[in-house]
Parts: structure tokens; C-alpha cells; sequence
């Protein structure tokens, strides 16, 4: 420190950091990704301060609490601080006097404390002395002030080296504290339900269960389960069972909260505990792909509530909803992974103006999602614009299956389809949706996997891999069944345009676990499985992919059958790709339209309309796919003897591609000279590149060798170079990786 006070050297001082920078810092550290929830769980111990994220990365590894599995390190154990950090922190508390550790290790136990609590038992001077030493700070939230740490590492260290018999104390003197807010604040009713389930209390069921429902509406799910699993051991209602099993599906343990459900099934004794524990079980089978075994159980359901007497009674304190509406809105859900997409639109269509809030919202948040998908993004808007959440009570909190953040999930989508890709990727970083998602590996996976298509989209592939590859190696790749196939599609696609093995053999590991009746994610394992036989150097293989993708008669949503026929005209054969449209309806918005545009463009070999494209896709922030279609138009100028428009287009190719690191398709690799390559040309260059020999392309192509080599020193002659080692450097295919 006396080095840079005297003026011998340089203070720098880091700023702190965001979560995706945090993740960026460990990666680095650890050698390898970290995956999304170990990240989250280093952000918040760090509270974004670069040098502890690294000493917290140091000490993990040391200390065997992070594991290494597919090239991506994850949490094994409860993170715990470098001895470096300890030592210092304790240090620094052991400068306190005994009754100033002493209320360190209430806080600790208790963060945050109210003010006035402490007061009670605490001269305010010890409080003052700590204030002034940067360990606690006073913070009012609402009517209250309270205390807590500075740095959330100091609380997990004094918890974690707290001794038994100490630790014991000083919840009692807790439990003493706020006794008498219990009635007055919520926070005090979770607290003290977690404080008697630690000192082996046997509290009453019903007290755990509203603590569990008040830790469940903050999203706080670890301590939802620990406080919903007692109550359910004391006393399984449908009631508790549903809290339960919700909790345990969210938190990604969709076979644990099916068996809970399961037992909670058999046992309902009224029609609307059959529509309560339906609607919960009916998530917990979509999550397990069982769909027709969900579509049933909810038919029963609605069944039941139907031939219910009106003047029935219910037993126990059930929310009045509409249950009948909640059951066919979640069967409509169903029924898209059942290729029912007209069928569910209807059902949606006639529930989306129902008179109860709760069936409103799921109906049009569902119904956005469906439009979003289905190549209608401003119908999808108009779905969700002026929506409101319902005001959510204990019980259908737990009922609803679209927490309110969805509908910044249905208007990222839609922006995302309208051609405003660069607004959709800032919504979905926004900090309110990072912190919503943080406990929920499971809403954690969509929003990921949402961010990711975003990228791809733009042409950032490279950080869609990175993202992707973080989300599936955390908790849920083995708790997200259902939307797991669709995010290593994603991943194998951004593997593909990156040229990462790595990250396409991860991808190709996990995919064809899941359920082959899971219609919105085989259209997109197609067409990410036809980029990477591309990448592979098997064009003619990827284009018969999705050309038999594209003749099947099925239900597949509108924009992946236009991604598909879109893919088949880059990768080459655009005639064939034109001859789809006659069944896909004509799409919403600029990137949609700009799609259809950019085949008919190909098509005709029309290279103003091909420039004219690639503006409206960078208008867009679609940057690869407008770097292809001015490189494409590039291409045609050449063919026609227009140098000028040849040089300019490729110009403006070169230029936008910058925004797309890494990225390598049959189009981009050729922007400079090498886009005088014909289609067989640069298809042995690409094998060429990855060091097959003349003999191996031609049995790969059914050539003949002599053929091979006669393409060769065509493409030789064509770039300016003089052997198969400097073709990966012409085509762009060194690796550009920051270091």
C-alpha cells in the first residue's frame, strides 16, 4: 500500500463487475467455463469485485468444491472463501472487542436484523464502532432499518467457523428477538420456522407450511424446500404436496416432485384438490416429456371440477379460481408439444378475455408464446400489451404457471422475430430478470437458452456457445428434461458456426435423450444437426436434412420451417428452398420477411436485391446473415464483370462480419478473395482445411483423386497461395480466440 501512496506506483482501481463479467473472470481463472449457477453463486459471494472472484475460483479448485465435467467446472460442495480472504476477514473481526463479535455472529445468523432489535441488546456504540469500520452498514428498507454486512463474505465465514453449542445460543436469542414481529412481519414467521427446524424443534405443520409459501413467493426455493419437505413429513395435504412438488420442479427435480405429486394424486378428496394437484402435476410430467400421460391427468381433472354440485363444500382454505379454465389453459400448452397447434389456439383464443385474472394471464401468456413462435411476433405483442399480473395470494402463486417475468420473455421473443434482436438481448439482460431467475435452474435454462437464440440471431455465436455451455452443465442438465434437447440444439448450431468441437460434441452427447414427439425442438435439432454436417464438410448431407424436414406434413411452428428452408439457401441449394413457401404463411415483421427475401433473392441469383437484403438484416442486428447476403451479392457482381459492386459489397461484408467473432459458414469463410471459389471449390477447400488428403476428400465427395487435385490448384491459384497450409488462413478459418 505505502508504494502507490508514496508515488512509486500506479493505483488502479477495478471496477466492479456485472454477472456475465463475473462469469467471464472465473472462466479465466478456472481454465475452463463455470457453469450459470455456479456463476451466480460466485457473483453473489463477490459482490462483483473481480480480485475475490478470482481468489474464490483459487480455493474452490484447491479445495475439490468445483468439479470438471465436459469441459465445464460446477459446484459440488458449499463454496468457501481462499485461506487468504479467511485470514484477512478474520483478522479484521478479531480486532473487535468480545460483545462486538458477539453481535457479529447475531447479524451473521440473522442478516438482515432490524435496528431496533439490536438496540435492545447492544450498546449502540459497539454498532457504531463497526459501522465506522466498514463491517456493518444501516440501511433502511420501508419503515425499517436494518442491519447487515458490507460484504456478504463476511456473514458466510462467521456462520461457517460459528462452533455448535455458540451457534445454538444465539439463535435462541434470535428466536427471543422476534418472537413478537411474528405476527406483523413475514420475514420474522420464515425465520423463525427455520430457526426451530435447526434446534430439532417440532413446529406445528401449518406454521412451517406459511413459511415455506412466504419463502416460495421471494423465490427464495432453497429454503422453500427445506420448510415445505417438514411441514409435508408432518402432514401431506393436497395443499402442502402441491407447494412441494411445485418447488422441487423449479428447483429442477422433476422425478422427485412427480413422486410427491404422484402419492398427493392418489389421495385428492374433492374435485378442486384434484384441479390443485393436477395443475402442479400436469408441469411436472410436461417437464418429463410424458405430455399424453399430463393431457390425461388434466382431462380428469376438468372432468371433475364439471360435474362438481355448485353448492359443494371444500375442505381446507383452497383458492376460488376458475379451475375449469386454469385445466384447458395448461391442456392447451400440452397440446403444442402435441403438434395440436390449431387445437391449442382455439382453446387459448377462447379463455385469453376470461372474467378470472389468474386464467387471463396463463391464457395470454401462452397464446404470446405460441404467436411468437409461429411467425406472428406483433400478434404475439398484441397478446401481452397493457397485460397485468394477477395479485397473487399464497395458494395460486403455486398455481400459475408463468411467473410474471414471462411476459418479458414473450416481448423479448417477439423483438427478437420483429428485427429488434439488439432491444431483445438488452431486455433479457436486464438485472430485474437476472435476479428473478437466479434460485430457478429451470427458469434459469429458458432464459439462457432465450438469450442464446438472441445471439445466434445477431451472429455472436461464439458467446451463445460460452452462455450455453454454462447452463448446461449446472443443475439442469439433470432437471430440465424438456427444454434441455432444445438448448444443446442451440449449443450443437453455435458449435457448428464456430467451428468448436468442443462444444459440438457436448452438444451431439445430449441431444436424442429427449422425447421425439417434442415438436418445437425437432425442427431446431434439425437444422442445428445440417449446420454441423456442414461444418464437417458434408453440404450435400445437411442439405438433405432439411429437405426432408421440409417435405414432412407436420405442425411444426412457422419459424422453424422458414429457418429451415432459409438454412437449406445458404448452405446451397435456394431453388429447392424456394419451392416451400407455397406452405409456410407469409411471416410478420422485417427479419422474418427479410428471411423469405433473402432465399427468393438466392434464387434468382439476384445480386441488387441480395445488398438490398443484407441492409435490412443488419437493420435488423441479424450481422451474419447480412454479411452473407452482401457477400453473396459480392459474388454475383464478380460472375457479371461489375467490380465496382463486387468491391463494395464485400467491403461492407468484411465490416459487418467483425460483429460476428469466429463465426465460420460455406459463405462468410469466403469474403476476401476466396469468394471466386465455385460451390465444389470451396467445399474442398473446407475438408482440404481440416487436413484430409486428396484421397479422403475424394472418397468423402466420390471424386476421383485426380479430380481432387485438378480443384486444388484451381483454389491455389484462386487465393494466391501455394499450399494446403495456407488455406485455413485464407478461408478465416485461424482461430481468432482472445487469449
Amino acid at each position: 500500500m505505502a508504494f502507490w501512496k508514496d508515488g512509486l506506483l500506479a493505483r488502479i482501481d477495478l471496477p466492479v463487475l456485472g454477472e456475465d463479467d463475473s462469469a467471464k473472470i472465473a472462466a479465466a481463472v478456472a481454465g475452463d467455463p463455470v457453469d450459470s449457477m455456479t456463476a451466480s453463486e460466485i457473483y453473489r459471494l463477490s459482490d462483483g469485485l473481480p480480485l475475490t472472484v478470482r481468489e474464490l475460483i483459487i480455493s474452490s479448485k484447491e479445495k475439490g468444491q468445483l468439479t470438471h465435467k465436459n469441459g465445464t467446472w460446477s459446484l459440488s460442495g458449499e463454496i468457501t472463501a481462499a485461506s487468504r480472504l479467511v485470514d484477512l476477514i478474520k483478522e479484521r473481526i478479531q480486532e473487535s472487542s468480545l460483545p462486538q463479535i458477539d453481535l457479529l455472529q447475531i447479524v451473521a445468523l440473522g442478516e438482515p436484523v432490524p435496528l431496533r432489535h439490536l438496540l435492545n441488546a447492544y450498546d449502540i456504540s459497539e454498532l457504531e464502532e463497526l459501522e465506522s469500520r466498514s463491517i456493518l452498514a444501516v440501511r433502511k428498507e420501508g419503515a425499517e432499518e436494518e442491519v447487515r454486512f458490507v460484504h456478504p463474505l463476511y456473514s458466510e465465514i462467521l456462520r461457517n467457523s460459528m462452533p455448535s453449542l455458540q451457534r445454538r445460543r444465539h439463535i435462541r436469542e434470535l428466536v427471543k428477538l422476534y418472537r413478537m414481529d411474528s405476527q406483523s412481519r413475514a420475514d420474522a414467521a420464515l425465520k423463525l420456522a427455520l430457526w426451530s427446524i435447526e434446534l430439532g424443534e417440532d413446529p406445528d405443520p401449518v406454521v412451517l407450511h406459511n413459511a415455506a409459501l412466504i419463502s416460495f413467493a421471494a423465490l427464495d426455493l432453497k429454503n422453500a424446500q427445506q420448510l415445505s419437505e417438514a411441514s409435508w413429513k408432518a402432514d401431506p395435504t393436497a395443499e402442502i404436496s402441491t407447494l412441494l412438488g411445485t418447488v422441487l420442479w423449479m428447483r429442477g427435480r422433476y422425478r422427485e416432485a412427480e413422486d410427491v405429486l404422484a402419492v398427493a394424486w392418489s389421495r385428492v378428496r374433492d374435485p378442486r384438490e384434484r384441479a390443485v394437484v393436477g395443475l402442479a402435476r400436469a408441469t411436472t410430467l410436461e417437464g418429463l416429456e410424458k405430455f399424453h400421460e399430463a393431457e390425461e391427468l388434466l382431462t380428469q381433472a376438468m372432468l371433475a371440477v364439471q360435474n362438481e354440485p355448485e353448492e359443494a363444500g371444500r375442505e381446507g382454505d383452497l383458492p376460488d379460481l376458475e379451475y375449469a379454465g386454469l385445466l384447458q389453459v395448461r391442456r392447451a400448452k400440452l397440446l403444442l408439444h402435441l403438434s395440436r397447434k390449431a387445437e391449442a389456439e382455439e382453446i387459448l383464443g377462447s379463455y385469453q378475455d376470461s372474467m378470472d385474472p389468474y386464467v387471463t394471464w396463463e391464457a395470454r401468456i401462452t397464446l404470446g408464446l405460441l404467436l411468437a413462435h409461429d411467425g406472428r411476433p406483433a400478434d404475439a405483442s398484441r397478446a401481452v400489451e397493457n397485460l397485468e399480473p394477477p395479485e397473487l395470494d399464497r395458494y395460486s402463486r403455486v398455481l400459475i404457471s408463468h411467473h410474471p417475468i414471462m411476459k418479458d420473455l414473450v416481448k423479448a421473443i417477439a423483438l427478437m422475430q420483429s428485427g429488434r434482436i439488439g432491444d431483445a438481448i438488452e431486455l433479457l439482460s436486464s438485472g430485474r430478470i437476472e435476479s428473478v431467475y437466479r434460485e430457478s435452474p429451470s427458469a434459469r435454462a429458458m432464459l439462457e437458452g432465450v438469450r442464446g437464440e438472441a445471439e445466434l440471431l445477431s451472429g455472436d455465436a461464439r458467446e451463445a456457445a460460452v452462455r450455453l455451455t454454462r447452463v448446461l452443465a449446472s443443475e439442469v442438465e439433470q432437471g430440465w428434461p424438456l427444454g434441455r434437447t432444445y438448448l444443446y440444439c442451440c449449443l450443437l448450431q453455435a458449435g457448428a458456426l464456430t467451428d468448436d468441437k468442443k462444444s459440438m460434441a457436448m452438444a451431439r452427447s445430449g441431444i436424442g435423450s429427449g422425447d421425439e414427439s417434442l415438436a418445437y425442438a425437432v425442427g431446431a435439432q434439425v437444422v442445428a444437426e445440417a449446420w454441423a454436417a456442414a461444418a464437417d464438410g458434408e453440404i450435400d448431407a445437411a442439405q438433405q436434412q432439411l429437405t426432408e424436414f421440409l417435405e414432412r406434413p407436420d405442425d411444426a411452428r412457422e419459424t422453424i420451417r422458414l429457418e429451415a428452408a432459409h438454412s437449406l439457401a445458404r448452405l446451397g441449394d435456394a431453388k429447392r428452398a424456394a419451392l416451400y413457401f407455397q406452405n409456410i404463411v407469409p411471416p410478420q415483421g422485417p427479419l422474418l420477411s427479410a428471411r423469405v427475401q433473402h432465399i427468393e433473392a438466392l434464387s434468382s441469383r439476384d445480386a441488387a436485391e441480395l445488398e438490398l437484403v443484407g441492409k435490412r438484416f443488419e437493420a435488423c442486428g441479424a450481422h451474419l446473415l447480412a454479411a452473407e447476403s452482401h457477400a453473396g451479392a459480392s459474388r454475383i457482381y464478380t460472375r457479371q464483370g461489375n467490380k465496382r459492386a463486387a468491391a463494395r459489397t464485400m467491403r461492407n461484408s468484411s465490416r459487418i462480419l467483425e460483429h460476428c467473432p469466429g463465426v465460420r459458414t460455406p459463405v462468410s469463410v469466403t469474403v476476401g478473395d476466396a469468394i471466386q471459389l465455385t460451390d465444389r471449390e470451396r467445399q474442398i477447400a473446407l475438408l482440404a482445411a481440416q487436413n484430409m488428403s486428396s484421397a479422403e476428400i475424394a472418397e468423402r465427395l466420390v471424386l476421383s483423386v485426380r479430380t481432387v487435385n485438378n480443384h486444388l490448384q484451381k483454389i491455389f491459384s484462386k487465393l494466391g497461395i501455394t499450399s494446403r497450409r495456407d488455406i485455413r488462413k485464407s478461408l478465416r478459418l485461424e482461430s481468432d480466440a482472445p487469449e
